[in-house]
């Protein structure tokens, strides 16, 4: 019998942006987090495989300021399924649909419908930055342009902006998971993504250049980014930005109007940013 092994910090107090703690845990290959303020913690799960990195993430966790770290094991099967009761299909902004390749629904005139099954990749919709990403791609056109996914979790930016009209979405995930599961949510959607493991545009052709690119990752990674996203974007491109807290949106804003960008639309959302921005 195969466990996964739970790993929760437990903090003084709810922290300004849960994002430097999700980075603790994206370290040892987890991306997928759970956190909640009151009492404030975030929980993540070590898969079976990966027992020899619990102590290192104990220690970091406790190194960076966690009063506690507690543990437990879920058997594999449970877990597989447990989380999939949270997981129904919702709409988001005008038109889009997430759902979940376990669940029925029957679409209505004019639903674009994303069938997702995310696994252990970030991305299920239900987080403010993946919605605030979706209502912003409605605002822009897609047809016929070339995009860039950096960071593509579980592909569902890759699938949405290729049922836009895209013609081409060129992905990137540095997590090995996110990489397969971008690939299958592809094909569940019916649309052709090319995705590559590896870190910002590092897989990519080095003179390779996109009409439009999605960054859905966390605000550090944003701000290094973005030189090379300027040079990246064509004329007239767009830079649809997320993942930022808004206690870090003074700094990611200035480093891309810096850079030359300008920022056209924002979405806010329960304390999270999303930002387009016209190359």
């Amino acid at each position: 019998m195969a466990f996964w092994t739970e790993v929760k910090a437990h903090l003084a107090e709810t922290p300004e942006d849960w994002a430097i703690w999700a980075e603790k845990f994206e370290r040892f290959g987890i991306f997928g987090t759970v956190q909640t303020d009151h009492p404030p913690t975030m929980s993540a799960y070590l898969a079976p495989g990966q027992e020899d990195q619990l102590e290192p993430l104990k220690s970091l966790l406790i190194e960076s300021g966690a009063e506690s770290v507690t543990t437990g094991q879920v058997e594999e099967t449970d877990w597989a399924e447990a989380w999939k009761q949270f997981f129904k299909p919702w709409r988001i902004g005008q038109n889009w649909v997430i759902r979940p390749t376990w669940e029925e629904y029957e679409s209505k005139p004019g639903d674009r419908v994303i069938v997702l099954d995310p696994g252990q990749a970030f991305g299920t919709g239900d987080h403010p930055t993946t919605r605030g990403c979706l209502r912003l791609m409605e605002s822009i056109s897609f047809d016929g342009r070339e995009v860039a996914d950096i960071g593509c979790g579980s592909g569902i930016l890759s699938a949405a902006a290729m049922l836009l009209g895209a013609k081409s979405v060129e992905a990137v995930d540095v997590d090995s998971p996110a990489v397969e599961a971008s690939r299958e949510n592809a094909q569940r959607n019916g649309v052709e993504v090319s995705v590559y493991q590896g870190r910002g545009f590092d897989p990519l052709a080095a003179d390779q250049t996109f009409d439009i690119v999605l960054s859905n990752i966390i605000s550090a990674a944003l701000i290094g980014l973005a030189p090379e996203s300027i040079e990246r974007i064509r004329p007239g491109g767009h830079w649809l930005v997320s993942g930022i807290h808004g206690d870090n949106w003074f700094d990611v804003e200035e480093t891309a109007l810096r850079c030359g960008f300008t920022v056209v639309a924002k979405d806010e959302e329960d304390g999270w940013v999303t930002a387009l921005l016209l190359r």
